[in-house]
């Protein structure tokens, strides 16, 4: 293999142009990281998704979706509910990547007839108990293309947050999720900021933006290319800001490097099996006050600092906010 071609808009960029290789402890399998000079996207080859790693729990964040512990809506999907200009624009509303349905309950607060979807049958089994509703379906985007088809159906919105990153071919999944709605439907979702520089901060002691995770990884520029070459119109692309609550958490690293093992071992400590406050808090609340009473100290010991940060924050968010027209 002497070429590959961008996954987005089809440039040929050369095999040896590699700029980076990554070392899979998940699967052993080594991925290599290329740039489009025409796009921007960036991407790993092998570019192939591996459905088991969800369910699997490749990742913290699907653990998290399995015990129901999200309670707050995350800060990539709160631009929905500031930005989405049509708000004489109701009924059916599609969530691709739907996880445990958290982004689900406020869409249907918000009036829309909710429907979701996740290859992660453990989040969606957590979805159906937290919204009780029978319109959400544990399938891939193609498996419910075919559904959707056989039984009529189109969207008036479909959303889908934190997904993109994840596609293997994600020209043919922005396909279907056109096709997947009506005229004049409307799409909204987010990506993770490839260039914010709390991004590529934690990157260093992360793999969760790595594969078989995260193949893709967006600017700006890279999304609206993606949007526009197929077909969406009207597109807006909004760069988050970072919260305060995950500045103290760089400052943390910034000055003391990576106390992550330390935390996780002091966690495993108060509560067996439990690996985060939230965890810790649905087993034992009285235990989960210690650990936040620590927190709250940090958070008073590093408050010095935040002067020097504050001004960094201003579209620096984890996460790119998109929406657009079909």
């Amino acid at each position: 293999m002497s070429v590959i071609r961008c996954p987005i808009c089809e440039s040929e960029v050369s095999w040896h142009d590699c700029k980076e290789t990554y070392y899979s402890t998940y699967n052993g399998q080594e991925y290599r990281r290329f740039e489009c000079p025409n796009c921007d996207l960036h991407w790993w080859e092998p570019l192939k998704i591996v459905p088991e790693f969800y369910e699997g729990e490749g990742c913290l964040a699907y653990r998290l979706f399995h015990r129901d512990l999200r309670m707050e809506l995350p800060e990539w999907c709160k631009p929905f509910f500031k930005h989405f200009p049509k708000t004489e624009v109701r009924g059916k509303l599609l969530d691709v990547g739907c996880g445990d349905g958290l982004f689900l309950k406020y869409a249907r607060d918000m009036g829309f007839e909710i429907w979701g979807i996740d290859i992660d049958k453990k989040s969606i089994e957590i979805a159906k108990r937290r919204l009780g509703d029978e319109n959400l379906y544990p399938m891939s985007l193609e498996e419910f293309y075919e559904f959707a088809k056989l039984k009529n159906l189109k969207f008036d919105v479909i959303t889908f947050f934190e997904v993109l990153e994840h596609q293997d071919r994600p020209r043919e999944f922005l396909k279907i999720v056109k096709d997947l709605l009506k005229d004049d439907g409307y799409i909204a979702g987010s990506v993770p900021n490839r260039n914010s520089i709390f991004v590529r901060f934690f990157n260093k002691y992360s793999c969760s933006d790595n594969p078989p995770h995260h193949f893709l990884r967006f600017s700006e520029k890279a999304l609206e290319r993606a949007l526009k070459l197929s077909g969406f119109l009207e597109v807006e692309i909004y760069r988050l800001d970072f919260s305060l609550a995950g500045l103290f958490l760089y400052i943390e690293k910034k000055i003391f490097g990576n106390l992550d093992d330390f935390k996780a071992k002091l966690i495993s400590r108060i509560e067996r099996g439990a690996l985060t406050v939230e965890e810790v808090a649905k087993i034992s609340p009285r235990k989960a006050l210690y650990l936040q009473v620590l927190r709250a100290f940090r958070n008073f010991s590093l408050l010095p600092f935040v002067p020097f940060y504050i001004k960094k924050l201003k579209g620096n968010g984890i996460s790119l906010y998109f929406q657009a027209k079909k």
